[in-house]
């Protein structure tokens, strides 16, 4: 414990001096020592206490043992906090006066003084650890900041006793500090430049008389004035290069200015003294804008004076010039002037006029060629294009001019116009600019062609005992001359010279020739007619010729075909993808006339006579028509007509074709043949099933008996051929599904063989009815059957669908409602996983997954080289079945050595066949034969199955069916690929049993989708 340390005795009162902070119940003072000194053991009954309790300043203390008077510490005393309320004074003492109550044979009061020794218990403390001053760089030497100064609440030499600057460099300051008012000041010491020195950082420190510190960092900002005017970095500034072709507001340059002030003071702007419209200089930055376009051609350097300004109280300035030299851009592209009379021009083209007579070397136009760039911008190249087989050239009289003249004679009708193109180009880098300029030169036409006849000593026949019908006659002959003169120049008149006896009448303007007599040979069986014909020009050009008229027999008789009916109109037909050069009719036509004009047939067919066809199909008519002379009679054609390209009954079941068989009389007679062909259906389209997706959701909940869909299927082909059934395969479909052969599929959705969140794989079969070979396809249906607390998400993933097949809808599935987005896959063969059951796909181990892999690639391998076997017995075979056939045609019909003379290009030589109605097909078999529906030169892959009674063969190329340009776009695309009836080929889902009373002599084609 601590006691007191010193007490000493006052006038009227004990002063007692004690530390502050001391601990509670540290004792100050024995007040029994301290009152009762010399008989302190002689006493024994005596009582200590304080007068008052709580009150200011008995709070603080307490007297333990009473009879003792043991005064002690009951409240720590803060001297600083006693200074700081006031209750004592702390300038001189800090005293504490306590009454004491002593109670000895009778009460007395002892006055008491505990004065309170102050501890050095606090340092220096600024208020702010951080100040910022300022002060302007032209204070005097001796200018003072006032500072605040440092707290210590100890006192005496417990307290401040003095401050120091602390700084890494020399300062222009000191400090100033009255101990005694406690003033604390900063004295300039030094001149001030605030352009050498714009600010100093240093720590002042406070020192107590315990050596304790306290530090503030100050930061002396010196305040500028503006004594110091802006400087260029260059007075003068050299631009070079300074494109032409820049654009309008780019910067090409910046001025910079340097103010060592600060603030305003140090703040430039700039202003453009010179007055050039086409640049303007950024106040603040001192950016050099273009604010027109700049022309190398007009101004090659531009001298801009610009001054910067600082914004101080009384502005300083400087200047600089600045050097702008517009480099030569190659923008001016050359530049043709033409210089010439008759033209008309326009634009970049020009039109002259020239007749046809001018003579060679006649001037038609002078041209000059500049550029207004410079150096290799402004050197131009220049020529003509055409410059050969024109009767033109381009001669150049300097580098820059030039003249076009004539070289050789022009003509007319030889060529009426010239388009010739004049192209300068100049050199410039890094691109060169050219000029084109089409001149047109358009030949005026003169009168120097004379209207000229085919054969000047022409002949002609006239039929004889033609009777009148009308006083115009009748035509007999067509005169025409030629004149390759334009306009009225080529304009031609004809005319009879010697027509005295008015037998004939020439229309002046057609040169139709209409006899006006009836002719009797007997009495004069030639005519010799002299012609003139005569152009309109100025002046007029004319020739003349002959025409020798001929009286022979009349034409009698018109040409007649062998035809059972009297309507001359036959009805044929022809089986689709028949092959090339199969025969579907021959017509013998003849004509009873002895005389050789009368009796000379000629053929001109005519498709589609109603217009029922567009332009673009008329050349696409899959027929041939030959025409050749019989060998029995000369007058004798025989007409065939076979099949030439590609026939297809979906693009037309039927043409019609008009024959026109005209003698060659005169007058002529005709006789026209109506023929319709046909085109029977063949079973060259499978079945398509319609269908937007094959993902379907069955809900339980909703449907709880049954669920209905109905299937819709299409096949391009007709009849039984297009006659379509649906059936489930019997080993995958389960028991509570049924599906009817009109497509009605039901499923039982509460059967107890049904369990939820399930997918069951439907693999419904669909063919047609067509012969000899019915096409199967098979689809596959998912069915996904849940209830309303099923996550289809979930169902989906679990059987390896992703989000992206299987995007749903957030709302609840409706009964036969599919997914929106979801996609179809298509069937495979049966090594795919669609073809197992739904229980089977989870449980498939990786090592099956890869043994039907392997297996799946074997069979195609061995698919591929069957088919590849298949097609060169195939070309073998046809090739020896075209050389039999060949040979029993030429033996059949007996072909003669005379020429055909067919209306198209003619495959084949026929002798005379008459028939009415046939189809004709390429070899004697009944079976149907399939064919691509596009020609091709590649041979086909064959499927053959041989019995000892019949032959039958397929050909299909399924790529090029699934190709054709009228097939329709659906939705799921699928490749046919013809399996044989052999167990190796036949998918495990496919019945062998259907169509089993089918003849044996024929095979079904069972088709599926890849």
């Amino acid at each position: 414990m601590f006691s007191c340390c010193y007490c000493q005795q006052q006038d009227d009162h004990l002063l007692i001096r004690s530390i502050e902070k001391l601990p509670v119940h540290t004792e100050v003072i024995n007040l029994r020592r301290l009152l009762f000194p010399n008989n302190i053991s002689d006493i024994k009954t005596i009582d200590f206490s304080l007068a008052k309790r709580d009150e200011f300043p008995y709070m603080y203390f307490l007297i333990n043992h009473s009879s003792q008077g043991i005064l002690t510490i009951r409240k720590e005393i803060d001297r600083d906090e006693l200074c700081r309320l006031r209750h004592c004074r702390c300038d001189t003492w800090c005293d504490l006066e306590l009454e004491i109550i002593v109670d000895r044979e009778g009460f007395n009061i002892e006055l008491i003084t505990i004065r309170i020794i102050d501890r050095n218990d606090h340092k220096p403390v600024f208020l702010k650890n951080q100040i910022n001053l300022t002060i302007v760089e032209n204070a005097p030497i001796g200018a003072m900041i006032k500072l605040e100064a440092a707290v210590d609440h100890d006192q005496g030499p417990n307290s401040i006793i003095g401050y120091s600057l602390i700084s890494s460099k020399s300062l222009p300051f000191s400090l100033l500090y009255n101990l005694i008012r406690g003033d604390l000041s900063l004295v300039v010491e030094q001149v001030l430049d605030r352009e050498l020195i714009s600010s100093y950082k240093f720590d002042i420190i406070a020192r107590d008389g315990d050596n304790q510190t306290g530090i503030l960092h100050v930061l002396v900002t010196i305040d500028d004035i503006n004594d110091s005017p802006p400087k260029f970095e260059q007075l003068i500034y050299v631009l070079n290069n300074i494109s032409e072709s820049i654009s309008i507001d780019s910067i090409i340059s910046r001025v910079h200015a340097i103010d060592d002030d600060d603030g305003v003071n140090g703040e430039i702007n700039y202003y453009l003294i010179s007055q050039d419209n086409c640049f303007h200089v950024d106040a603040v930055t001192g950016d050099i804008h273009v604010r027109c376009l700049l022309d190398y051609e007009t101004q090659t350097i531009h001298r801009l004076e610009i001054e910067a300004r600082d914004r101080g109280e009384g502005y300083k300035t400087d200047f600089c010039t600045v050097l702008i030299h517009v480099l030569d851009e190659n923008d001016n592209a050359p530049i043709i002037d033409i210089y010439s009379h008759d033209i008309q021009t326009d634009m970049n083209s020009l039109t002259i006029f020239l007749n046809e007579s001018l003579p060679i070397n006649s001037l038609i136009l002078s041209l000059s060629i500049i550029d207004r760039d410079s150096d290799d911008n402004a050197r131009v190249t220049w020529k003509l294009d055409p410059l050969s087989l024109i009767p033109f050239e381009l001669i150049r009289l300097t580098e820059s001019t030039g003249e076009l003249r004539t070289k050789t004679l022009l003509d007319y009708e030889h060529i009426s116009q010239y388009n010739l193109t004049l192209e300068a180009h100049d050199h410039g880098r890094p691109f060169s600019k050219s000029t084109h300029l089409n001149v047109y030169i358009i030949i005026l036409d003169e009168n120097d062609n004379i209207p000229t006849f085919q054969e000047n000593n022409m002949t002609a026949t006239i039929t004889e005992h033609v009777k009148l019908i009308s006083q115009d006659g009748y035509e007999i002959f067509h005169l025409h001359a030629l004149d390759y003169d334009h306009g009225l120049n080529g304009e031609v008149v004809y005319s009879i010279i010697n027509n005295e006896n008015n037998v004939f009448r020439i229309d002046s303007n057609t040169g139709i020739i209409r006899a006006l007599i009836e002719f009797d040979k007997k009495q004069q069986d030639k005519y010799i007619l002299q012609v003139k014909a005569q152009d309109k020009g100025q002046p007029s050009l004319s020739s003349q010729g002959t025409i020798t008229f001929t009286v022979i027999s009349q034409n009698e008789y018109s040409p007649e075909c062998d035809i059972n009916n009297n309507n001359n109109n036959i009805s044929w037909s022809i089986l689709e993808n028949s092959e090339y050069g199969t025969i579907i009719g021959m017509l013998s036509c003849r004509d009873d006339d002895k005389d050789l004009p009368n009796g000379e047939i000629s053929v001109y067919p005519q498709w589609f006579p109603e217009g029922k066809i567009d332009d673009q199909n008329k050349y696409m008519i899959p027929f041939e028509i030959m025409t050749t002379k019989s060998n029995i009679t000369e007058s004798t054609l025989l007409i065939i007509i076979s099949v030439n390209g590609s026939v297809d009954r979906e693009m037309f079941s039927f043409y019609a074709l008009t024959l026109v068989i005209s003698d060659h009389g005169n007058p002529s007679r005709s006789t026209n043949i109506s023929i319709e062909i046909e085109i029977l259906d063949e079973n060259d389209h499978c079945p398509q099933l319609n269908i937007e997706s094959s993902f379907i959701m069955i809900n339980r909940d909703v449907t709880q008996s049954y669920f209905l869909i109905n299937l819709v299927a299409f096949d391009l082909d007709i009849g039984s051929n297009g006659n379509i059934t649906f059936e489930l395969s019997p080993e995958t479909s389960p028991l509570f599904t049924n599906l009817y052969p009109n497509g009605t599929l039901i499923v039982e959705t509460d059967s107890y063989l049904i369990t939820d969140d399930s997918l069951v794989l439907l693999h419904v079969q669909i063919r047609d009815h067509g012969q000899p070979m019915p096409c199967l396809i098979v689809e596959t249906l998912r069915l996904f059957i849940g209830t309303n607390r099923t996550n289809w998400v979930t169902v989906a993933k679990k059987h390896n669908y992703d989000d992206r097949s299987l995007s749903l809808p957030t709302e609840g599935f409706q009964q036969g409602k599919r997914m929106a987005h979801a996609y179809s896959i298509s069937s495979s063969s049966r090594s795919s996983p669609i073809f197992q059951f739904s229980s089977s796909i989870s449980l498939l181990s990786a090592r099956k997954q890869i043994l039907l892999v392997f297996i799946g690639s074997s069979i195609i391998m061995f698919i591929v080289v069957l088919t590849m076997v298949l097609c060169f017995i195939d070309c073998v075979h046809k090739a020896a079945k075209e050389k039999k056939h060949n040979l029993a045609m030429t033996k059949a019909n007996s072909i003669s050595n005379n020429s055909s003379t067919p209306l198209t290009n003619t495959k084949h030589n026929f002798n005379s066949l008459s028939t009415e109605k046939k189809t004709f097909y390429k070899d004697s078999s009944s079976t149907n034969h399939y064919k691509s529906l596009i020609p091709t030169t590649k041979t086909k892959p064959i499927t053959k199955i041989s019995s000892s009674t019949s032959y039958s063969s397929s050909s299909i190329d399924s790529t090029t069916r699934a190709n054709t340009a009228h097939n329709r776009a659906i939705t799921n695309t699928f490749t046919y690929v013809a399996l044989n009836t052999s167990d190796d080929f036949m998918p495990v889902d496919f019945d062998d049993n259907i169509n089993s009373n089918v003849d044996d002599k024929r095979f079904e084609l069972m088709m599926t989708t890849v």
